[in-house]
């Protein structure tokens, strides 16, 4: 039998990078503009986008920033980081693809197996992946409230059960991921509220997508990661959000979960 593989190459935080992220680091490389480099793979601007976006929110290092300092419209390059990834990542794939050739020699595989394989892989459909390390893990008697921080040292607090945190083996100095989705993300532009939330990220506007429904806002909370919020048309609207507004994003302990 022959076969073929694809590399998933785990950042530090242990998120992976898959064939087609890099394909895109590479483009973005190449193009030095987010736009081209989306023409040039294929694929939409907005899944460029996301999948940039998901890479850096997740990662610990940035992988993209913005060329020529903060200048608008400056486009965009890769960082020595991501350019590193690249290099790791093919340099690990020839070697995987020659041990694999060795494999497919002495063993017989049936194409049934590989289809079980694949339906064992999974994909999380929410927006907001955060890497952050737990610092602090406040055991109850039912849920478990696990504070963690994000690179810039922010505080998130999530609440899970307390199956959960012994299932994950969750504990003080593991690097995690913090999940909610868009949805979940309130909004406000007073500074002193007065809220129970824990949770409470103040960050820059970057993006702000009016639809005819809904709108789609992306803050800035540090120098690579962020946070996409989806609210009402008329709250947009009645809150007059623009790009380069400073916001303060909501969510609740109760509506992040935990990846390891």
């Amino acid at each position: 039998m022959k076969a073929d593989v694809s590399l998933e190459l785990f950042l530090d935080s242990g998120v992976p990078v898959l064939a087609k992220h890099i394909s895109l680091l590479k483009a973005v490389d190449e193009t030095k503009s987010i736009t081209k480099a989306a023409e040039f793979v294929g694929i939409s601007y907005k899944n460029a986008w996301d999948s940039l976006d998901a890479l850096n929110n997740r990662s610990e290092k940035p992988l993209i920033t913005r060329a020529q300092g903060n200048k608008k419209n400056s486009g965009s390059e890769l960082t020595e980081y991501g350019r590193k990834m690249i290099s790791v990542y093919e340099a690990m794939l020839a070697s995987q693809k020659v041990f694999l050739e060795k494999v497919c020699s002495n063993i017989d595989i049936s194409t049934n197996e590989i289809a079980n394989l694949q339906r064992m892989s999974m994909n999380l459909s929410a927006r907001n992946q955060l890497s952050c390390e737990i610092i602090k893990i406040k055991t109850g008697a039912v849920n478990s409230d696990i504070i963690a921080k994000l690179s810039n040292g922010e505080i998130l607090h999530a609440a899970v059960t307390v199956e959960s945190e012994k299932n994950l083996n969750l504990k003080v100095g593991k690097k995690v991921v913090f999940i909610f989705k868009a949805p979940s993300v309130m909004l406000a532009k007073d500074e002193n509220l007065n809220i129970s939330a824990a949770n409470q990220l103040k960050g820059k506007v970057i993006e702000a997508k009016i639809g005819s429904v809904s709108a789609e806002i992306v803050l800035e909370i540090n120098d690579h990661q962020t946070i996409t919020a989806i609210i009402t048309k008329d709250s947009a609207m009645e809150m007059k959000i623009g790009v380069g507004d400073e916001l303060t994003a909501v969510i609740k302990s109760s509506q992040i979960i935990i990846g390891v």
